[in-house]
């Protein structure tokens, strides 16, 4: 797993950060998009694409997309382009459900109450950010698919929560799965509050660390779950 194309992975996602904190959007256009490029480089060389890890696969080409669609410098060009981002990472998250879910786990009070645990963050932090989308009349269409975007990214982290109690996966994995997602959810909540509720400062860097943390922890996850033996090169 650890080869040159994750280390070029890692220094891609650093200038990406510079570029975010210096404010470089047309060094992003090349860095945001090439970070999910890279990353989907290494998780095929590691051979990702193998039964389940198609969701995963899958996961990660939409989530470049999203990353495309919602480029600082065209969102200024066209903010529309928003739309498409949130309906990109609603595939993504629907994809790593999927994937997350294979095979089907068992049900059982602890992955119950994991289900319900998430579902009590996601009311009261969805609710704040409804209750400001409706707000505005402008961003009352917005209100449908927002909702069910935090639906199904709950289900996402629920999903990546639960492989810690699943005996099909080994602990380091469940714990690298646990860890992304979670700073998925962070992710996309700090980018949704600051846009649509209330400017957060530093939101922006916030947003792109615990982005790519989260993916990266997510694909080795799956990768340390599904492939026992990397070989480098």
């Amino acid at each position: 797993m650890i080869n040159t194309t994750f280390f070029l992975l890692l220094i891609t996602a650093l200038v990406d950060w510079y570029a975010v904190f210096r404010d470089h959007y047309r060094l992003r256009y090349v860095t945001k998009p090439l970070v999910l490029i890279l990353l989907i480089v290494w998780f095929t060389r590691s051979g990702g694409w193998e039964g389940s890890g198609v969701f995963f696969g899958v996961a990660l080409i939409f989530s470049l997309f999203g990353d495309i669609f919602l480029l600082k410098g065209l969102l200024k060009v066209q903010p529309g382009f928003f739309q498409w981002g949130l309906v990109s990472f609603l595939i993504a998250q629907i994809a790593y459900v999927i994937g997350f879910n294979q095979p089907r786990p068992l049900l059982s009070f602890p992955s119950l109450g994991i289900v319900i645990a998430v579902a009590l963050v996601s009311f009261f932090n969805g609710g704040r950010l409804i209750g400001s989308l409706n707000a505005k009349p402008a961003n009352q269409k917005l209100v449908l698919p927002v909702t069910i975007y935090m639906i199904v990214i709950s289900l996402m982290l629920a999903s990546a929560l639960n492989t810690l109690l699943r005996d099909d996966w080994l602990g380091s994995a469940a714990l690298l799965s646990a860890f992304g997602a979670t700073l998925f959810y962070i992710s996309d909540s700090i980018l949704a509050h600051d846009k649509f509720s209330q400017p957060i400062r530093t939101a922006e860097m916030l947003v792109t660390i615990t982005y790519h943390l989260a993916q990266i922890g997510i694909i080795a996850a799956y990768l340390a779950h599904s492939v026992p033996l990397w070989i480098p090169y």
